[in-house]
């Protein structure tokens, strides 16, 4: 497509959404949102009219349709991002889906044969931790053998409280599969078998989950923790954590400043996720656009949201059976 301005239409105007929304209007060199749709009509209306007037459409098939869209950036709900994203690819247009890819190994499946039918990749999910600073240091570091092989890698996801009522398999698929990504993205082979243990909410409800853990073992034998804290009490926190052969990497904490006051030194920690990781989302709009426009798409592909959630249907079937259960995957097409 060149240089010019690729016109976004985007389904989903919710926190995510909106946030998307703004970022390819404002912040992005370009881009253009010219359509919007949601099921509120009143919530995409208010961020049209922030977005220059972008038209609001009736349905998701006329944003889709319209002549006047160039690519599609799903925010919808979980459940509907498969069949949003099929239909973006069979209409050949560049797709930038929000996590998860599906709720379904199935339904991602359907996804990868879609963008296989078509020869080239148009699909791009939003791991967007591939764009943060902090993470994108520690895998240069990592690949740049600075510590040799990788053995071991431990993240934590903290997030500061309880928004909805979670089970353990919507931790999962809804806020560990950033860090099953993460886990996949960093480590140089693919996962073999996950283990999943978890600590109930209310123990009247057994499949409440405050606060979980995946256990990985890699196909190269390197191991892995993946931590959930969905109630911290104190704010928002990511870190990874990776020990090699000859030392161990950590990604840099959040910037902020250190206060010394009263014989404490303090430091604050951010809100929620849109603070954390608000130039990553940025950075992932940009690279998204710079993509469309040189007809080579980069970025988390289909085939990984396929393979996180591959990973993720063996984790709740690990928190089903309470032992480890291996990866059941088909093979990687060359396209990816």
């Amino acid at each position: 497509m060149g240089s010019e301005t690729i016109n976004v239409g985007v389904i989903g105007t919710g926190a995510i959404g909106g946030i998307h929304a703004e970022n390819l209007m404002r912040r992005t060199i370009g881009a253009k949102v010219v359509a919007l749709m949601d099921i509120d009509r009143e919530r995409a209306e208010a961020v049209a009219a922030a977005c220059d007037g972008a038209r609001v459409s009736h349905e998701v098939s006329d944003l889709i349709a319209d002549p006047d869209v160039d690519a599609v950036l799903v925010a919808s709900t979980d459940a509907s991002h498969a069949e949003i994203t099929i239909a973006c690819i069979e209409a050949g247009k560049p797709v930038l889906c929000e996590k998860p890819l599906a709720t379904t190994v199935a339904d991602a499946e359907r996804v990868l044969r879609a963008e296989l039918a078509t020869g080239r990749r148009l699909a791009q999910v939003g791991f967007m931790r591939e764009y943060d600073q902090a993470h994108k240091d520690l895998y240069d570091l990592l690949r740049g053998g600075a510590i040799g092989a990788a053995l071991k890698i431990r993240s934590l996801h903290v997030n500061p409280r309880f928004v909805r009522e979670l089970t353990i398999d919507s931790v999962i698929t809804n806020s560990l599969i950033h860090d099953i990504h993460s886990a996949r993205w960093i480590m140089p082979s693919e996962v073999e078998s996950a283990y999943v243990q978890w600590v109930p909410a209310d123990q009247a409800r057994p499949r409440s989950a405050r606060l979980a853990d995946i256990q990985l073992v890699f196909a190269d034998g390197a191991i892995g923790s993946l931590e959930y804290n969905g109630d911290s009490g104190y704010g928002y926190e990511v870190k990874v954590e990776v020990t090699g052969e000859t030392g161990l990497i950590s990604t840099a904490d959040h910037p902020s400043p250190a206060l010394r006051h009263s014989g404490s030194v303090t430091r604050a920690i951010t809100p929620n996720w849109p603070q954390r990781f608000a130039q990553a989302y940025i950075d992932e709009a940009q690279d998204w656009i710079n993509a469309i426009q040189g007809n080579e798409a980069t970025g988390p592909s289909a085939w990984d949201g396929y393979m996180s959630l591959v990973v993720a249907d063996a984790s709740i079937r690990s928190a089903n059976t309470g032992r480890p259960e291996r990866i059941v995957a088909s093979e990687k097409p060359p396209l990816y």
